[in-house]
């Protein structure tokens, strides 16, 4: 979903204390300005998943204007995304596993074209599905975990830590 004005994160907190589950992918900022800072902020400001029915999420929205539905085009109309529990289960260990490498990419900058898919069979990452391909700008390949519409999550990865899927 997306959320105005920046406000993802108090949005967050929000729906923890209500007991809704809500994500936020996250990315390790280094240097802000002339300073030095370490610290983790949201990866793609006005966005946050949330798992709840769709009913929970109206009442949500009816209290909350600043939270708004994604919407993509698919067939010639527009509807909301929604995306599959294993989809996002991937795309959150992605995220998590390790924020000073994951580079997360928004649906409007995606550049590449799906490559060989393949599943994760050792590490950290193991059993996320994805695709691993070589991306402009980075020299070895990198798993890509996509949320189609929202969002893309990409790590570098071993090609032996991975197989492909047929």
């Amino acid at each position: 979903m997306r959320v105005t004005y920046r406000r993802e994160m108090k949005l967050k907190a929000e729906m923890d204390a209500l007991g809704v589950q809500a994500f936020v992918p996250m990315r390790r900022i280094i240097q802000h300005g002339s300073r030095l800072k370490n610290s983790l902020e949201p990866a793609i400001h006005n966005l946050i998943f949330i798992y709840a029915s769709q009913e929970r999420v109206q009442e949500l929205k009816k209290t909350r204007p600043e939270l708004q539905y994604m919407m993509r085009s698919m067939g010639g109309r527009r509807e909301k995304i929604i995306v599959p529990q294993r989809q996002m289960d991937d795309f959150m260990k992605v995220c998590t596993t390790s924020p000073d490498f994951v580079e997360i990419v928004p649906a409007e900058n995606m550049q590449f074209k799906p490559g060989q898919e393949v599943i994760v069979v050792s590490g950290p990452l193991q059993g996320v599905r994805g695709f691993f391909q070589r991306i402009e700008g980075h020299r070895a390949r990198r798993l890509i975990v996509s949320i189609p519409g929202a969002c893309s999550a990409t790590i570098e990865i071993k090609a032996e830590e991975v197989i492909p899927i047929s």
